[in-house]
């Protein structure tokens, strides 16, 4: 068994326009939880040299003052652990790191939860709601119900009586979403294109209320966990007793214990990670790669009948070795 690449992760980043998650394990020994060198990020330099630039300008008296330097970010610490968990990979008996990126499950009933929405209530209501209202839009556009002048502001997403209705401009006042997406195909015969034809993923029950809570599980096989912020990212890892891997850890663990440029060897080969695809799953459904790359329906994209986003451990040549491991 062998921990995935960091380079999957980057298609999925910069292919389908969201963030993956890959948690790291509390150390297994000290060396990790030593500051960096420098003992400073970037924001703390920068307050630094702010500081000295005072105490050069106000003389010996402000440079008495001065404040001393801010000590690097400690270590998130867990829950210690002896060994390795099954789905996370030792890496030089320092820290242990997540073997797939991660998909997401309630904490409390381990429902599944969508890998194509953010894992968190309020983001996924605005995001259900935002393209719910940008396909309804586009379709009655296309179904002749609205001008394509006058689309802007004339459809909208409402709930009624148990039923989301989509509001279309129609003299009517709406139509429920089921009818709305129920057919294809243009009244005249015409082929629509495919981000009026392609629905919004289904949601399954546990996220069409507000209690779920997401907790990151890696194992191979799985549709990686999209859409997903850093502060949802962080509390989904620390559900599962984990943490965020830092960059250093992430770089170290994917180059293996050979520390090659790619985690297959020195030499780049095409097609061996999941980087570098002939197309962007936003620029199918909306002509421009760099417009809706919030939409929930971008990792449902296919490209010669071959999905963008490959399952996890989807890229056999694309891991590293540590060890027998």
């Amino acid at each position: 068994m062998r921990l995935r690449s960091l380079r999957f992760v980057i298609l999925a980043l910069g292919l389908a326009g969201v963030g993956l998650v890959t948690c790291a394990e509390l150390d297994l020994s000290d060396a990790m939880a030593k500051p960096a060198k420098g003992g400073k990020g970037k924001a703390d330099k920068a307050r630094a040299g702010k500081g000295k630039a005072k105490a050069e300008r106000g003389g010996k008296r402000n440079e008495r003052r001065a404040a001393p330097a801010a000590s690097a970010r400690p270590i998130e610490r867990t829950r210690r652990h002896d060994r390795c968990p099954s789905e996370m990979v030792n890496v030089r008996g320092q820290f242990c790191i997540d073997r797939w990126e991660a998909r997401t499950v309630d904490v409390q009933t381990g429902a599944e939860l969508s890998p194509y929405y953010p894992p968190h209530a309020k983001l996924l209501r605005w995001t259900v709601n935002t393209w719910a209202t940008n396909l309804a839009r586009d379709r009655a556009v296309a179904f002749g119900w609205i001008d394509a002048g006058a689309a802007d502001g004339a459809a909208s997403v409402r709930e009624a009586g148990g039923s989301r209705l989509v509001s279309v401009g129609r003299d009517d006042g709406g139509v429920t979403w089921s009818e709305l997406t129920a057919d294809a195909s243009a009244p005249d015969g015409s082929v629509l294109s495919l981000n009026v034809v392609m629905q919004l993923p289904e949601l399954p029950e546990i996220e069409t209320g507000d209690r779920f809570k997401p907790m990151a599980v890696s194992k191979a096989g799985e549709v990686p966990q999209g859409h997903t912020p850093g502060f949802v990212a962080l509390e989904a890892c620390r559900a599962a007793g984990k943490r965020l891997c830092r960059e250093e850890e992430w770089v170290t663990a994917c180059k293996g214990e050979r520390g090659t440029k790619h985690p297959y060897g020195p030499e780049y080969r095409q097609g061996g990670c999941n980087v570098f695809r002939y197309e962007h799953p936003a620029h199918i459904l909306h002509g421009n790669a760099s417009e809706g790359l919030s939409d929930p329906r971008l990792n449902q994209v296919t490209h010669e009948g071959a999905a963008l986003l490959r399952e996890t451990g989807g890229s056999p040549l694309c891991r590293s070795v540590w060890g027998s491991d």
